[in-house]
C-alpha cells in the first residue's frame, strides 16, 4: 500500500466544538468569512486487510474524503516492516484508525485499542440501520457486552470460481449453483487430468478444513474455556471430506500457490476463494475465461457458507482525533461510497438493494459474470471466538496436512490437534502471568 494524501489543506468551515459540524458565520450573522478548519492527518494502519484496502479502495476513499472533509488527510500505513500494527504500537505510534476483519477485534482489547463507539456514533448521527443486521451483530460479537468497536465497510464472501476453458477442453459441464460438497468433488475428478506435459487440477478448497468447517458451526476451541474441541464427529467428517479432494489422483495438496494456479498458469479448474474479483479482471484481460457460482453446501446446511470476514474500521481508543476518525468511518460506510465500491466489485455490508445490484457494474469484464450467485448463500453468524483462535487454526491446518500425507489416521490427527492446542493455550496464558 502507498501513502495517500487526501487533502487540499484549505478548509471551507470551522468544526463545531464537538468536531461534528460546520459553522458558516458568527452567531451575529456579521458576514465574516469562517475561520479555516485546523488540518488533521489521520494515521490508518491495517491488519489482515491488505487486499481490501488496495489502490482501488484508497482512490475512492481519497476522492470522497477530499470532497467532504478537505481539511482531513488520510495516511495509509502499509502492513509491512515497521508499519505493521504491532510494530507501530511497540514504537509508541498509535494509529487513529485500524482496518481489520472482525475476527481480530476481540484480541484488540488486550492491545488497548478498542472502546464502545456508540456515543460517538450518536453524536455524529451515524445511521446503523443502513447495515444488514447480521454484520452489525458480527461486529458486536467481539465484545462480551455487545459494544460497537467500529463500523463494517466490506464483506468477504465465499464463492466458487471456475475456468470455463478447462471444462470446455475436456467436454465437462460447468459447476452450477446449489451443488453439495459430494457433487463438487465428483465434478473435480472429471477435470483433473494430464494433457501432454500439463497437469490440470480439478479443485482447490482454499483454506481447506478451516473454511470447510465453518458452515457446520464448529470451532477449534471453546471461546469460554479455551479448551480444544477437535475430537468430534463433525471435525472428523470435515477432515475426511477435505482429504477426499486431495486423494483425487493428480489433485494432491499444494502448500502455496493455488490462486496462482488459477489466475496465472491457468491449470486449476475450480478454486474456492473469497472476493478476488479485482484480481480476476486482470486475469480476464490476459485471456482467462472464468465465471463464478455458489459456494458448495452441506446437505443439512443449504445456501450457507462460512464466516463472512466482515472488514471493520475502528477508531483507536487513545487516538487524538476521535471525532474526525468517526466522520471518515461514517463516510466510507455511507451508501454513496459503498455504491462506488460495489461498482468496482466490492461486496457491501449495507441493506441497499441498489448497492447490491451495482456489484461489478463499472467493470465491463464483470457484466456477463454470474455475480448474483454470490447472494444465493448467506454467511453463518460470526462465532464468539477465543483470542487464541488464529494460532489454534494454524495448528489444525498443520495437523490436517500431516493427515493428508498419511502420517497417521484421522482419529490420531484430531487427538494430537487437541493436545497441541491445549499446550499452546497453556503456554500463551503463562506469558501473561
Amino acid at each position: 500500500m502507498k501513502r495517500i494524501a487526501l487533502a487540499s489543506i484549505t478548509a471551507l468551515s470551522v468544526l463545531a466544538a464537538a468536531g461534528c459540524g460546520n459553522q458558516a458565520a458568527g452567531p451575529s450573522g456579521d458576514g465574516k468569512k469562517p475561520a479555516k478548519a485546523e488540518p488533521v492527518t489521520l494515521q490508518i494502519a491495517s491488519q489482515g486487510a491488505s487486499v481490501t484496502i488496495d489502490d482501488v479502495f484508497q482512490k475512492i476513499a481519497q476522492e470522497h474524503v477530499t470532497k467532504k472533509y478537505p481539511h482531513i488527510t488520510l495516511n495509509f500505513l502499509p502492513e509491512s516492516g515497521q508499519t505493521t500494527l504491532d510494530n507501530l504500537m511497540a514504537s509508541g505510534t498509535i494509529p487513529d484508525i485500524v482496518i481489520t476483519f472482525n475476527g481480530n477485534l476481540a484480541s484488540y482489547n488486550d492491545k488497548g485499542l478498542t472502546f464502545d463507539m456508540t456515543p460517538l456514533f450518536k453524536t455524529h448521527n451515524v445511521d446503523l440501520s443502513r447495515f444488514e443486521p447480521n454484520y452489525i451483530d458480527d461486529v458486536k460479537n467481539a465484545s462480551s457486552k455487545g459494544e460497537m468497536y467500529g463500523l463494517p465497510f466490506n464483506v468477504n464472501y465465499h464463492a466458487l470460481y471456475y475456468n470455463k476453458d478447462i471444462f470446455d477442453k475436456f467436454g465437462v459441464e460447468y459447476p452450477k449453483d446449489g451443488m453439495t460438497w459430494e457433487q463438487l468433488i465428483a465434478l473435480a475428478r472429471r477435470v483433473t487430468r494430464t494433457e501432454g506435459s500439463v497437469q490440470y487440477r480439478g479443485l482447490d478448497p482454499g483454506s481447506t478444513v478451516i473454511w470447510m468447517s465453518q458452515p457446520l458451526g464448529i470451532a477449534t476451541l471453546d471461546p469460554v474455556t479455551d479448551k480444544a474441541t477437535m475430537t468430534t464427529d463433525k471435525w472428523k467428517r470435515v477432515f475426511e471430506l477435505a482429504k477426499s479432494i486431495y486423494d483425487i489422483p493428480g489433485n494432491g495438496f499444494i502448500s502455496t500457490g493455488p490462486r496462482d494456479q488459477f489466475l496465472k498458469t491457468k491449470t486449476l479448474a475450480m478454486l474456492l476463494e473469497l472476493n478476488i474479483l479485482t484480481q480476476l479482471t486482470s486475469a480476464d484481460a490476459s485471456g482467462m475465461n472464468w465465471d463464478i457460482t455458489q459456494y458448495p453446501n452441506y446437505t443439512e446446511k443449504p445456501n450457507t457458507y462460512g464466516n463472512a470476514s466482515v472488514y471493520v474500521m475502528i477508531a483507536s481508543k487513545t487516538g487524538k482525533y476521535l471525532n474526525e476518525a468517526t466522520q471518515v468511518m461514517d463516510l466510507i460506510s455511507s451508501e454513496e461510497v459503498q455504491m462506488a465500491l460495489s461498482k468496482k466489485g466490492r461486496l457491501s455490508p449495507l441493506k441497499s438493494e441498489q448497492v447490491k445490484k451495482a456489484l461489478g457494474s463499472d467493470n465491463a469484464q464483470l457484466k456477463d459474470k454470474k455475480l448474483p450467485s454470490v447472494f444465493k448463500s448467506n454467511p453463518v453468524p460470526y462465532p464468539k471466538a477465543s483470542v487464541y483462535r488464529s494460532k489454534a487454526e494454524g495448528l489444525v491446518s498443520t495437523k490436517f496436512r500431516q493427515f493428508v500425507n498419511g502420517e497417521f489416521d484421522v482419529n490420531t490427527a484430531l487427538k494430537q490437534a487437541d493436545e497441541e492446542i491445549n499446550k499452546m493455550v497453556e503456554a500463551e496464558k503463562g506469558k501473561t502471568k
